[in-house]
């Protein structure tokens, strides 16, 4: 069932493309934001109920732990003990970019110590309302030309949009959705921990 967007609001966006069926639409849109969460390692849900997630650093010694994104955190754990919010603080603060959007936290830094490590085991809890405020209004783009070029590609043969002067044209992701996308990108995409 697709998030980021309406099968009604799709429907308008494609009102070119002569396609109506809802099952076809709900599935190319599902499937876009499966691509779009790929893409940028997270996922763009609107924030529910709170919940607990386990995590670990990537290896001792690290002050900032990387979370999913959430848009509070109530409490954190540490071997079985709760910490006092004053020995962390969840990051970005203000809840800001260094660009200006309005960004969920993704990490928590230890004042004065680093986190507990345990070769890999999770020793750290976190509960928060696991989500965005909203989704973010470039995802929500990138997710229709996504779908849109899902819906597409049922009239291509193997990923071949048609031939040119050099043989045959590949289709690719959308370079406007790698754009809107851009920013939303979790350094874990890129194998930078």
């Amino acid at each position: 069932m697709p998030t980021y967007t309406t099968v009604d609001d799709f429907t308008v966006y494609i009102r070119d493309q002569g396609v109506t069926d809802t099952t076809l639409i709900s599935a190319a849109l599902d499937t876009a934001e499966e691509m779009v969460n790929d893409f940028c390692q997270q996922s763009f849900y609107v924030a529910g109920t709170a919940t607990t997630r386990s995590y670990t650093p990537p290896r001792a010694g690290l002050d900032v732990l990387r979370i999913h994104a959430c848009t509070t955190v109530t409490a954190v754990t540490e071997w079985g003990s709760t910490l006092a919010s004053t020995v962390y603080q969840t990051e970005p603060a203000n809840l800001v970019s260094w660009s200006g959007m309005t960004v969920p936290i993704t990490q928590l830094r230890r004042y004065a110590t680093t986190w507990a490590y345990d070769n890999g085991v999770p020793r750290i809890t976190v509960t928060g309302t696991w989500g965005w405020a909203a989704t973010p209004k470039s995802v929500v783009e990138a997710t229709k030309i996504i779908a849109k070029d899902v819906l597409q590609q049922r009239n291509n043969n193997s990923g071949v949009a048609g031939f040119g002067e050099y043989g045959a044209i590949r289709v690719r992701m959308n370079p406007i959705a790698i754009d809107l996308l851009q920013p939303y990108r979790r350094s874990e995409s890129f194998g930078v921990a």
